[in-house]
């Protein structure tokens, strides 16, 4: 019988086939299933309610299988055959999820056997919330998915080509099925052609017509575009590219399942026709799909159920404001809806889409679809109870008639200033006002912050929360139409002696004008005064000056404080009005200055006078002692020192009092303690010594060799020749000039003994007093000859020796100098002869 199947299935593929002598065609059996059925999560479910296989002219086949097609999720779902089966073999495939039924040494199998065994496979989830799912029983070991009716197969071949692979494909037959690489359209075929499938591989889609333009071009699909763009573009319909595919990276124009090693599994990237040579990108086959071509014969040979999850569609809460009825609602397909008052409750409080509950605090209520078991997801449904404000129902509001009409019986009222009487400390709420009970009810007309009774003194507050809940409150007005006398006013003046003073403004003790204010009304009553920087502030009451002992006026010089007069016992208005002035004078603004230097080597009388006054002032002179010495606007003084002067006003502001030092100066005290010479170098210099006043007091510029000048602020000359120098001292100030002798000393470096008067001979320069006549200079030629001794400070050398003139050359010197204490300084160098 083994043997028959093989010819007789061989012979469907032809669709028909003429037999001889005892051979005739052979029937394809047919499979029916039932078997549709709700399941409860963690719970093993039959397959199949009923299920039988019809073939006329056959008892037995090798094997039947039984996948997961739809809603397979590996690691989780498991097919298991149940009960005693004797005759028959099961294996289980976690890749594919699809269960083998086959008989013992791989002998056929007879059908009624096979029809206990599928009544007895289970299938079972260890998941909790598991999703519906699809099984599929066939006759072939190729994936069938109910849905499309088609069959799937995975046809292993490394490194074959896409081309090839197409070819392959069409030449392959299911049954009389015919072939073609595989075309995916939904979710449900991507899974089970590739997540589900033995390996990856090519696929019938390619976009090498257009690039970018991604077709079916195999299948009864052919033509159907899929995908427009790379990784960024998008689907018309369905495509299940993997990250960051397709990437056209070198000329990838065909598509590919992914090797299951790299990113989403069963997923798709683009590859040359070729491939690669190894690695994941190597074609390792493809997939094949049967069905759905013109010509395909009608079969049965697959049978198909499902089980199905009870789930939630929807939830609805509810929120209402204060106690009351509320009513949760919830959708489910596929069971009823039980609700439960906690998450791990094991008896139901209600069965049924609407709950219905009478509450005073918010609730949280768990709801589940079930067909009677109590596993699965519980969504929390919450009936939330927001509380209403607490408020006073009814407030009374007093003000007075200050506005510009008094005593007309209104005024302006700050709404907000009501606010608090109704709500108290509360927080988080929004208070409006509006003229009637329905405006506020329907949150319409609100009334201005401002408001004038002139449109009523009965109008309701609407007090909402955050939530949305509200309470009317009922407000009623009460106004007052006392004034002060008109024209009333006080005065506060001050001098402007604060720190920042000539600014205008000025720090004010307010609360001195309180005691003027309650005197003008009558005794006993419980009066305070309150003040305001504008007329509007106080009308309302807001933005009031707290500062009273210690305020500073916002203009300059004036300003107008408005006062706000009232009772504490009933809040009623005595006065309301610009009522107090304030008043910033200047005080004496003044400099000082004087005629000339005070110089202390020839002393005169200074005259000291004030300038760039800001008004006429009387003005008091005085020492150091505080003696006043003169009350006029000058003053003669005969020495240097510190000199006090202030100035009064006729408002009586007294200036702050200045004291002026008498500007001194001298002439400079020159001696050789303060000069620094550099002598006998390349760059000879001479500095003077001008810090800490050690040339005296003056402001002093220097000269040198000229008593004309220029004159220069440095106190340093650079580049001095030797010899006999002068330095000039002139006070700045005016109080005289004053020089200085110095002596640089030095050894010319050549001379020019040829009678033209300038540089005919050489000696030492700058050889000042301090050395005696016994210092000489000898002179000797490049050999170390003598040739001349002279006296350093008073001979020369002519550039002969014994009368005869000595040629161009280098001589060398050696000058021994002696001060008047018999120290010996000596120099050694040398100076060229030129003729």
């Amino acid at each position: 019988m083994h043997y028959i199947l093989k010819v007789t299935l061989c012979c469907f593929l032809l669709f028909t086939c003429t037999f001889y002598n005892t051979w005739s065609q052979n029937v394809a059996p047919v499979l029916t299933a039932t078997g549709d059925q709700t399941y409860c999560p963690k719970s093993q479910i039959n397959i199949v309610t009923d299920f039988n296989i019809t073939d006329p002219d056959d008892t037995e086949i090798e094997a039947l299988f039984v996948q997961i097609s739809k809603g397979y999720v590996q690691g989780e779902d498991n097919l298991t055959l149940t009960g005693s089966h004797p005759n028959i073999l099961t294996s289980w495939s976690v890749e594919q999820g699809k269960l083998k039924l086959f008989g013992l040494g791989s002998n056929p199998v007879n059908y009624s056997n096979l029809i206990a065994a599928i009544k007895d496979v289970v299938f079972e989830s260890t998941s909790d919330f598991p999703v519906d799912k699809g099984f599929s029983i066939t006759i072939g070991d190729a994936n069938y998915l109910p849905s499309t009716d088609h069959y799937y197969e995975y046809v292993p071949n490394l490194g074959i080509t896409w081309t090839s692979a197409r070819i392959a494909a069409a030449s392959r037959t299911y049954f009389g099925l015919q072939g073609y690489l595989a075309t995916i359209t939904s979710s449900e075929e991507a899974q089970l052609s590739g997540e589900q499938a033995a390996g990856a591989g090519w696929i019938g889609g390619s976009d090498a017509e257009t690039e970018g333009v991604w077709k079916w071009v195999t299948g009864p699909e052919a033509g159907t575009v899929f995908w427009n763009g790379l990784s960024n573009g998008s689907t018309p319909n369905y495509a299940n590219w993997n990250i960051g595919e397709p990437n056209q990276f070198g000329n990838e124009d065909y598509a590919h399942i992914t090797d299951p090693s790299i990113g989403i599994r069963g997923a798709w990237n683009d590859l040359p026709n070729e491939g690669e040579a190894f690695g994941p990108y190597q074609p390792k086959g493809y997939i094949v799909e049967y069905g759905g071509l013109p010509g395909d014969p009608v079969l049965q040979i697959s049978a198909s159920t499902n089980i199905y999850v009870p789930k939630l569609t929807s939830t609805n809460a509810a929120t209402r404001c204060g106690s009351g009825d509320v009513t949760l609602e919830a959708s489910a397909i596929n069971g009823d809806v039980y609700w439960f008052d906690t998450i791990t409750a094991t008896t139901p409080i209600h069965i049924g889409s609407f709950l219905n509950r009478t509450l005073t605090q918010t609730t949280t209520y768990f709801v589940m679809a079930t067909n009677g078991c109590l596993i699965g997801e519980r969504i929390p449904v919450t009936a939330t109870i927001n509380n209403l404000p607490v408020v006073q129902s009814t407030v009374e509001y007093k003000n007075c008639d200050s506005d510009n009409q008094p005593n007309d019986g209104f005024a302006n009222f700050n709404l907000d200033e009501i606010t608090p009487f109704i709500i108290g400390n509360a927080t988080a709420l929004v208070t409006s006002y509006h003229l009637t009970y329905t405006d506020a009810e329907s949150e319409q007309n609100k009334l201005p912050t401002i408001y004038n009774n002139t449109n009523g003194n009965v109008f309701y507050a609407r007090v909402e929360t955050l939530q949305g809940c509200f309470v009317i409150s009922e407000v009623s007005l009460k106004i007052s139409t006392t004034l002060l006398p008109q024209n009333f006013s006080t005065l506060l003046e001050v001098c402007d002696d604060d720190a920042t003073n000539l600014d205008g403004f000025h720090n004010f003790d307010l609360s001195q004008a309180t005691t003027t204010f309650l005197n003008e009304f009558p005794a006993g009553q419980n009066l305070s005064v309150h003040y305001y920087e504008t007329l509007e502030d106080a009308e309302i009451n807001k933005n009031e000056i707290t500062q009273i002992t210690n305020y500073t006026n916002k203009t300059a010089y004036s300003q107008d404080i408005f006062v706000r007069i009232e009772s504490n016992d009933n809040g009623e208005c005595f006065g309301l009005g610009n009522y107090l002035k304030l008043r910033v004078n200047d005080l004496p603004e003044f400099q000082v200055g004087q005629t000339n230097f005070f110089c202390l080597n020839n002393p005169e009388t200074i005259t000291l006078y004030t300038y760039n006054t800001n008004g006429v002032f009387n003005y008091e002179w005085s020492d150091v002692n505080g003696i006043v010495l003169s009350t006029s606007n000058t003053i003669d003084v005969t020495m240097p020192g510190i000199y006090q002067v202030k100035a009064i006003s006729n408002l009586g502001c007294e200036s702050f009092a200045v004291n002026y030092s008498v500007l001194e100066s001298d002439t400079a005290k020159l001696n050789n303690d303060v000069i620094c010479i550099v002598e006998v170098s390349d760059n000879n210099s001479i500095s003077i010594n001008y810090d800490n006043n050690t040339l005296g007091i003056g402001n002093y510029e220097f000269a040198l060799d000229n008593e004309n000048g220029p004159y220069q602020d440095s106190t340093v000359f650079t580049n001095v020749l030797a010899g006999r120098h002068f330095i000039y001292v002139r006070d700045k100030n005016g109080c005289g000039t004053v020089s200085f002798e110095v002596f640089i000393l030095g050894f010319p470096k050549f001379f020019t003994p040829n009678n033209d008067g300038i540089n005919d001979t050489w000696q030492v320069r700058g050889l000042g007093s301090d050395f005696t006549e016994a210092s000489k200079v000898s002179i000797f030629d490049r050999y170390g000859k003598l040739l001349k001794q002279i006296r350093a400070k008073s001979n020369v050398w002519d550039g002969t020796f014994r009368g005869e003139i000595l040629p161009e050359s280098d001589y060398w010197f050696i000058a021994e100098l002696i001060d008047f204490n018999g120290m010996v300084t000596t120099y050694k160098g040398h100076f060229t002869l030129k003729r």
